[in-house]
């Protein structure tokens, strides 16, 4: 995620766009620019000052958003401020330059349209209404009048009018969406050859001083990041219960409590015929009904049908329909009487006669499962474990409380925390800012906190950090190395493998190199590839978004032009050194023809959200050239 955010967000537009995820958001800090004088300035838009005192606050309020969306991924090291400073200050001139353009074109945005905006905020509701104590309470804690507020929010839906007249002013027509389909769906025939690098790495050959050269030229390579060794208190639920005193007879109250959880519970399928019997009914009318369900009773067990039985005479509205089924039934579920003619029958066997206050049942069981004989002596062992891990989980919160509160007061060690709940101190290896791994210590919030200037700087224990569910970690400094590059005698064998690699690939390339000419003069991929052994692939058509292709190839292949009737050639070294020899056959387009009704108002809505970006990016930027912009303050631009 974070890779994504630091790939796509690298210009102004983008990191504003971020910053006004939600308009409540953007909006705090806006009344300390209007009508400010007397600070500091970083920047003069049209002549009004943006001051640092507002840059700091909304470079903070990134920041906290920032926090708050990645959560646990949030990694400090990218939002410093030397990152985002410059690229909120655009985001601020930019806000600056489309509200003067605003009141130039009179835009304007009625009180009602104000209320209205307001009223559908999540943070000012109550039970998904609008609550007028919640907004005064939420705009009075950030220091700012209902007006500051509602003009500020004003202030914003009217640039937000100006960004959609231009944006959605773009329209597609037929021939723009056949261009894209076309473009975007298009086929490339390719074949490729990999020149090896590896066949030429015994011919490199290697002295001190080619090493020592090469060191020198390429000592970035052997830098290390600024990192850390940490010692670390791990506090685990499981690894508690291990330590729990356990004795015969609190296992035997454990099991005889929980004795379902560790034996299946016996369930029965069952199926019944009703034969109602009204409240308050005489004693002719429930013999009656009696002698009636009798008459079933024995026609069942002269063979008929229970199912087409039930069907026909059940009063029950629930089961009749089914034949009588009650699907599976466990203990708890029915009646005693219903329930304990069910459970004393063997499967296949039907009851007598069953008396309830809903009348006469005949219950018949058709299937048995679950239930089991197994004693606690059968089941010792998988009784202890369920008591230990039932026991570290109640005493997991007490043990945490206690970690955090020994920690911190005894913030220069670990020892004292470790000691006091029977624990022991463990230690990392070497650990840098982005570094990722498993188990406890890869949680980010752990590397943030092994960073953080408490921790780091001042030496003293973090905080009790929750890794996972019932786990928590408390970590200290005990290494700390800041970014350098290592010592050539420290990472000569490193240097040799690369300095091996990198001659091997150069002499792959040269090789590569002339066999590109002879393709270009003529000679075909197959010849080539065959009088030297190369591998040849032929994939054919490909589409831009093909797997099937190393990645890089396929970016090079769609880089390349269609010669008049004959193949075009490029060749590049890959990532791991190789040459590889590419071959464009053929180029197929993509066409509109092929799209279904349904997904051609998907693509034309694509294609117009993406020239309705772009125009409104070039429309800032000529807004930009015709303010007057002046960046104050060299330091954070």
């Amino acid at each position: 995620m974070l890779q994504a955010i630091r790939e796509k967000a690298q210009g102004w537009i983008a990191w504003a766009i971020v910053i006004l995820i939600t308009i409540p958001f953007a909006l705090w800090g806006i009344q300390e620019y209007l009508g400010v004088g007397g600070e500091p300035e970083v920047a003069k838009v049209n002549g009004e000052s943006i001051t640092e005192r507002v840059l700091d606050q909304r470079t903070r309020d990134f920041r906290e958003n920032m926090r708050a969306t990645l959560g646990d991924s949030y990694n400090a090291s990218m939002f410093d401020d030397e990152t985002i400073k410059p690229r909120v200050l655009q985001a601020l001139i930019e806000e600056r330059v489309l509200g003067d353009t605003t009141t130039d074109w009179n835009l304007r945005v009625s009180d009602a349209q104000v209320r209205g905006f307001i009223a559908t905020i999540p943070g000012f509701q109550q039970n998904g209404r609008f609550d007028p104590l919640v907004y005064e309470s939420a705009v009075r804690n950030r220091g700012m009048s209902r007006a500051g507020f509602e003009q500020a929010v004003r202030q914003e839906m009217t640039v937000q009018q100006l960004r959609s007249a231009v944006s959605d002013s773009t329209f597609v027509t037929e021939s723009a969406l056949a261009t894209r389909i076309r473009l975007q769906d298009q086929k490339r025939d390719l074949a490729y050859v990999v020149i090896p690098a590896s066949t030429y790495r015994d011919q490199v050959s290697v002295n001190d001083e080619a090493l020592e050269q090469f060191y020198a030229a390429n000592a970035d390579r052997y830098r290390v990041p600024e990192r850390v060794k940490l010692s670390y208190v791990l506090l685990d639920a499981a690894e508690i219960g291990k330590l729990v005193e356990v004795t015969e007879p609190a296992l035997r109250q454990f099991f005889k409590e929980r004795r379902g959880d560790f034996v299946a519970r016996e369930e029965r399928a069952m199926r019944h015929i009703l034969l109602a019997v009204a409240a308050g009914a005489s004693e002719e009318d429930v013999a009656a009904v009696q002698e009636k369900a009798q008459q079933l009773l024995d026609r069942i067990k002269g063979g008929e049908d229970f199912a087409v039985l039930a069907k026909e005479f059940s009063e029950d509205p629930g089961s009749a329909g089914n034949g009588g089924d009650l699907g599976w039934v466990e203990r708890g579920m029915m009646v005693a009487p219903f329930e304990d003619a069910g459970f004393a029958l063997k499967k296949g066997e039907t009851s007598d006669l069953v008396r309830t206050d809903f009348g006469f049942h005949i219950v018949q069981v058709t299937d048995i499962r679950g239930g089991s004989d197994a004693t606690f002596e059968d089941l010792r062992d998988e009784v202890d474990s369920a008591y230990r891990k039932h026991e570290g989980e109640n005493l997991y919160f007490e043990y945490a409380e206690r970690l955090a509160e020994t920690a911190y007061e005894n913030s220069d060690s670990l020892v004292p925390a470790a000691e006091t709940l029977g624990l022991q101190v463990n230690t990392t290896d070497w650990l840098s800012r982005d570094d990722r791994r498993e188990g406890p210590l890869g949680n980010p919030k752990v590397i943030n906190a092994a960073f953080s200037d408490d921790v780091l700087m001042e030496r003293h224990n973090s905080e009790l950090i929750e890794v996972g569910p019932q786990q928590a970690v408390v970590i200290r400094v005990s290494e700390y190395e800041p970014a350098g590059t290592r010592p050539l005698a420290e990472v000569q064998q490193k240097v040799r493998e690369d300095f091996v690699a990198e001659k091997a690939s150069e002499a792959a390339a040269a090789t590569g190199k002339t066999a590109l000419q002879a393709l270009n003069d003529g000679k075909s991929m197959a010849d080539i590839a065959g009088e030297n052994a190369w591998r040849m692939e032929q994939p054919g058509p490909v589409e831009r978004a093909s797997t099937q292709v190393p990645a890089e190839i396929l970016a090079r292949l769609f880089e390349l032009a269609m010669s008049e009737g004959k193949p075009n050639h490029t060749g590049l070294v890959s990532a791991d050194g190789d040459y590889v020899l590419i071959e464009l056959r053929g180029v197929q387009g993509g066409s509109l023809d092929k799209l279904s009704v349904a997904e051609r108002p998907l693509l034309a809505e694509q294609v117009s959200s993406g020239l309705g970006n772009s125009q409104m990016r070039s429309f800032i930027q000529s807004l930009r050239d015709e303010a007057s912009v002046e960046q104050v303050s060299a330091k954070n631009e």
